[in-house]
């Protein structure tokens, strides 16, 4: 028998049960396909924050450039790497996000984001069966995360609500307002959307189209414009032939009224040709659109009839599953490799306090870059290094260690064409191409290299006779990785190795290109500050 003051209280509780339960269902209901593709991710992206975020690979750029942004958000030209490079050039957007709401927040976000747009932009288009592709795309975008690209991650949250948009004709404006945000946090993701963007033009529907070409075509141009840059990302050969395949793939075995992707997939084949023949700073990053999308999409294309044709159907399989496994052994190798923090990075303060020491701050240092590029973040914030991490720089003013040319020569005239004055060699797995480098440095140290400080796991040598930062009758006070503090003896121009950029300025002083590098000139002696702070330049007023 239930007692009576429980069975008074019932008829008060219910309703409010029920009013609790209707939002419940009301959001199962609306989003019943983004909630089953996003939410089985959710333990992966909680391993990855607790256990692979270790600062290794691409993750080391972005949290080199988090600090960056953080410590100097003012400057337009960052001096920790290569000599000086822009901050708009990496992405106009990523970096500040990142100092704001840490590296791990916005990598995490963004990747859980565009798995809910992916799985409302595959519901939208009525493929059948959507849950397989929803989650096969959920799992792509978790493999991009866990390769450590957070700033691509934003770029590609921001391109699929751009996509998401153009399902909706009145959403056209809009949509171009998130296809420029997106190229503005990530070029790359840019370029993807307009792949889209030009199969949309080849099935005539200009307006969606435009939204995808116009936007990010304009926040590229006005970026090169405003902030000069050139670099070369390598495509090796053996590279070509996946994205290739899996673009053409879409296109031969898509049913024929998915006419925009099977042309899409036709101008993304065709560009991953054209990105091995021209160098540009593209190279191996086209192979990221059919990472993220063509499991999804071909899988998609597999479920799209009920009963294919056996051939058709045999070599959807087939090509599925390829994606699948080479998605899959990309995102292991990389998590494989760079997830271990080796002891040379655990233990980096010894080599930090030691240069500070030797007065590495006033002066340009080159680490053998290792295999996961842990140093390029370890020591930025310490020491401005005349390499880092971002590959198309490294080939643009390094080339020496891609081209064949290396040797103890070539490599002492590179250090000298950089003022570098200490190289410096973790003893860990070297990167690829820098096993050269380590080598030498190593095995057949050259005479003007000069042993001054070691400990377990770190070499530090001075190079004999170096070529200074500043050139005479100037000298470096001290640099950071925004500015650079110089004492001019008297009257005139001294050349400073720091990449000529429109961005920079100086107090007091009068700046000109000079080659590759930059040319302060004073009218007095005393100390000048070349910086880089965003807003008007004393030149462009009248000073110089």
């Amino acid at each position: 028998m239930v007692p009576a003051e429980l069975t008074a209280t019932r008829p008060a509780h219910a309703p409010a049960v029920r009013r609790a339960r209707r939002p419940l269902r009301a959001l199962w209901r609306h989003h019943r396909l983004p909630l089953l593709a996003t939410l089985p991710t959710l333990p992966l992206y909680v391993l990855w924050w607790t256990v692979l975020a270790t600062g290794g690979g691409d993750l080391a750029a972005q949290l080199t450039w988090a600090d960056f942004a953080s410590r100097h958000g003012g400057s337009a030209y960052g001096l920790f790497w290569y000599g000086g490079t822009h901050t708009a050039n990496y992405s106009l957007l990523s970096p500040y996000l990142m100092a704001a709401l840490g590296v791990r927040t916005v990598t995490v976000l963004s990747g859980l984001a565009a798995s809910w747009l992916a799985a409302v932009l595959i519901a939208r288009t009525g493929v059948r069966r959507p849950l397989g592709p929803a989650l096969l795309a959920s799992l792509a975008l978790w493999c991009n995360v866990a390769s450590g690209r957070t700033t691509f991650a934003l770029g590609v949250a921001l391109g699929l609500a751009a996509c998401v948009l153009l399902t909706r004709e009145r959403r056209l404006a809009l949509a171009a307002c998130y296809a420029a945000l997106a190229t503005m946090a990530s070029p790359v993701a840019g370029l993807f959307l307009a792949v889209v963007g030009a199969g949309f033009l080849l099935v005539r529907e200009r307006g969606r189209a435009l939204v995808l070409l116009v936007p990010p075509a304009a926040v590229v141009g006005a970026t090169t414009l405003l902030f000069p840059f050139s670099g070369e990302q390598p495509m090796p050969p053996s590279r070509i032939w996946p994205p290739v395949l899996l673009g053409l793939a879409v296109t031969a075995l898509a049913p024929r009224s998915w006419r925009v992707a099977r042309w899409s997939g036709a101008v993304y084949a065709a560009g991953t040709v054209l990105t091995y023949l021209v160098p540009s700073p593209v190279g191996t990053n086209v192979e990221r659109l059919a990472e993220l999308f063509a499991p999804a999409v071909l899988l998609a294309a597999l479920l799209a009839r009920p009963e294919p044709r056996r051939l058709w159907r045999n070599l959807l399989v087939v090509v599925v599953v390829f994606s699948v496994g080479w998605v899959g052994k990309k995102t292991a190798d990389d998590v494989i490799e760079y997830t271990a923090v080796p002891a040379w990075a655990a233990e980096s303060g010894g080599v930090v306090r030691a240069l500070k020491g030797l007065g590495a701050d006033r002066t340009r240092v080159e680490v053998v870059p290792a295999r996961d590029h842990r140093e390029a973040a370890l020591l930025a914030p310490h020491v401005n290094l005349a390499r880092g991490w971002n590959r198309q720089l490294d080939v643009e003013r390094a080339r020496l260690f891609y081209d064949g040319s290396f040797d103890a020569r070539t490599y002492r005239a590179w250090l000298d064409r950089w003022a570098v004055g200490f190289v410096v060699l973790p003893l860990g797995k070297p990167d690829g191409v820098a096993q050269q480098e380590a080598r030498l440095v190593r095995e057949r140290r050259p005479a003007w290299l000069e042993p001054v400080w070691q400990d377990a796991h770190w070499r530090v040598y001075r190079v004999r006779d170096a070529v200074p930062l500043v050139s005479a009758p100037g000298s470096v006070v001290r640099t950071t990785g925004a500015e650079l503090l110089l004492r001019a003896e008297r009257p005139g121009p001294v050349t400073v190795r720091i990449a000529w950029s429109p961005w920079l300025r100086s107090d007091g002083g009068c700046l000109a290109r000079e080659g590759e590098f930059t040319r302060l000139t004073v009218s007095a002696p005393g100390v000048y500050r070349i910086s880089s702070e965003y807003g008007p330049s004393p030149e462009r007023e009248g000073r110089c």
